[in-house]
């Protein structure tokens, strides 16, 4: 008898965690685009030619690409 007034709680928990599950998935799909919780490959490929160029020996290098409203680029 108990088990039937579980089900009611315990399906919305499992939905929720599967709601929860697929959005984290969707936000996490293309890790490129440029949004807050993105990978910074701009930033990321411009501090790798910095630091190629002053390797080489050059003096004129690229200014590195600076947060915008608290977001790597």
């Amino acid at each position: 008898m108990i088990s039937i007034w579980l089900t009611v709680p315990f399906s919305s928990l499992l939905g929720w965690m599967y709601m929860s599950l697929d959005q984290v998935g969707e936000s996490t799909s293309n890790p490129f685009e440029g949004g807050a919780n993105d990978v910074p490959i701009s930033q990321i490929c411009r501090e790798i030619e910095i630091e190629l160029r002053s390797a080489m020996g050059e003096v004129d290098l690229p200014a590195p690409f600076l947060p915008r409203n608290g977001i790597a680029t």
